[in-house]
């Protein structure tokens, strides 16, 4: 399990580990440059090159540069630094002068096999102005093996946002995993990303992680012998409508493939001839309608918590009046776990957000849009958020918070989790239909909605992973995904991947 600070959580914790256990911050520091210098020469080494640059800043990142030049010379290398113009903190200061190789005073004309970018760290919020600018334009043109000393210069360590930023072909970080390298722009600018334990202890809990796939293997534990399909939970998926039909038998397939023992479908009564037959395992409950989409109706509604373990509803729905009642009366009436997506998302945004509170086993699996129309902010407003809006947002309502981009967000506002498992394969219609229906399924059988979002996240990454590996990052559709999951499962089952 790899744990995942914010800046702050990761100064609080540097600032632990030398005033509290008196590590001195100059210890560090070389430890830091070491660990650096130690991938530079790997990189050269792979590259059959001696030049290296270190491009500094005048903090300490930039002191995390002059200790990985200084090693590389010390080792044998051609290493030289430029830094730029100005005060450097008193640890820079001290490193920068044990460094006796040549400081450029301008960007070097010359060409390096290997550049090392240290001109800020986790503390760098904004965009980088003239010669920060330059220094970040040179590093781009330079042709050379890019390393970032903990965070690509320019990205912001909490959001992920970048605007001029360095892209890195290796991203050294430094103790803990910050969040900007994972959310946002995070992953198209830091390359491969190397961790370096530097012996920086964290004073508190409470930080989000990222879970392997052996640390989600409980989600799926082998089955029992002496057991039946009621042992493996009754999964329903309402929703559909007459333009959006085949959201819902999505999300129907993927909780047949994810291992619910009885999935059903309730969708609109004008629905139910186009599903009969389509896949022979699936239950079909027709639902009262009106124009091709849900229709309120609390009769029915009961018959359908009677039957269900988990419910998960919205897709394909269309956004109504209808529906956000529907939403409403499950709210109140059914106990088991809710899973509440897309047009249900939307019908809560359009009118009100108030049945969720109180309501524990609640998840809602917005995408940015949908969660900025939750929220009642914009997009950008999310992403700038980072983990914290999305925290705030699922202990304000109670809920749990299933917030879908590139790197997904778990969190009941207590506990928070980063799904990095995925890849741009996913990034077309219908896969967050296939998420709700892999999610139902893993909620009817008894897991917890915390690790039960965070095990279907991940299963839909891995899904998408394997589809694109069979063809391309374009070309998989839905159903393609659909198709690995009974793969990912079983990868997931054996820890791997």
């Amino acid at each position: 399990m790899d744990t995942i600070l914010t800046c702050a959580q990761m100064r609080a914790a540097d600032k632990y580990t030398i005033e509290e256990l008196g590590v001195p911050s100059l210890t560090l520091m070389e430890r830091a440059g070491e660990a650096i210098a130690d991938r530079a020469e790997r990189a050269l080494g792979l590259r059959g090159g001696k030049r290296v640059l270190a491009v500094c800043g005048g903090g300490n990142n930039g002191g995390d540069g002059f200790v990985a030049a200084r090693l590389l010379a010390e080792r044998g290398y051609t290493a030289e630094a430029y830094v730029l113009p100005g005060k450097n903190s008193p640890d820079c200061a001290a490193v920068r002068a044990k460094f006796k190789g040549k400081v450029h005073a301008a960007l070097p004309q010359e060409k390096y096999d290997v550049v090392i970018d240290a001109l800020f760290g986790t503390g760098f919020h904004g965009e980088p102005q003239g010669e920060a600018a330059a220094a970040i334009g040179w590093i781009e043109q330079s042709g050379a093996f890019v390393i970032s000393a903990d965070i690509p210069s320019g990205l912001d360590g909490d959001t992920g946002e970048a605007g001029l930023c360095v892209r890195a072909c290796e991203t050294v970080t430094i103790g803990e995993y910050k969040a900007g390298l994972l959310l946002g722009d995070g992953p198209d600018v830091c390359g491969e990303i190397v961790r370096a334990d530097i012996g920086i202890s964290l004073p508190a809990d409470g930080y989000a992680v990222r879970f392997s796939a052996a640390e989600l293997s409980h989600t799926f534990p082998p089955k029992k012998k002496n057991s039946h399909k009621g042992s493996y939970g009754r999964a329903t998926i309402l929703g559909g409508c007459l333009e959006m039909a085949g959201a819902a038998l999505l999300s129907s397939r993927a909780a047949l493939a994810a291992g619910a023992g009885y999935t059903r479908l309730a969708c609109p009564r004008s629905l139910f001839p186009h599903c009969i037959g389509k896949y022979p395992e699936l239950l079909l409950c027709p639902q009262p309608d009106a124009l091709g989409r849900l229709a309120f109706d609390a009769e029915a509604l009961a018959r359908v918590c009677e039957l269900s373990d988990c419910i998960a509803v919205g897709m394909g729905a269309g956004v109504s009046e209808e529906l956000y009642k529907i939403v409403c009366y499950l709210s109140e009436h059914f106990r088991g776990p809710l899973v509440i997506d897309a047009d249900a998302l939307n019908a809560l945004a359009r009118y009100g957000t108030a049945p969720l509170r109180g309501r524990t086993n609640v998840v809602l699996t917005p995408h940015l849009k949908e969660f900025s129309r939750l929220a009642g902010c914009s997009v950008e407003e999310v992403r700038a958020g980072g983990m914290q809006i999305a925290r705030q947002f699922a202990a304000d309502l109670g809920v749990t918070l299933l917030l879908k981009s590139n790197t997904s967000i778990v969190t009941d506002g207590k506990r928070a989790a980063l799904n990095t498992e995925g890849c741009p394969a996913l990034a077309r219609g219908g896969s967050g239909d296939v998420l709700a229906g892999i999610l139902c399924a893993i909620l009817a059988r008894g897991v917890a909605p915390f690790e039960g979002a965070a095990a279907a996240a991940h299963l839909l990454g891995r899904a998408g992973v394997l589809a694109a590996e069979k063809s391309n990052e374009y070309s998989p559709l839905a159903s393609d995904v659909i198709a690995h999951i009974p793969q990912a499962i079983t990868q997931l089952m054996r820890g791997q991947a």
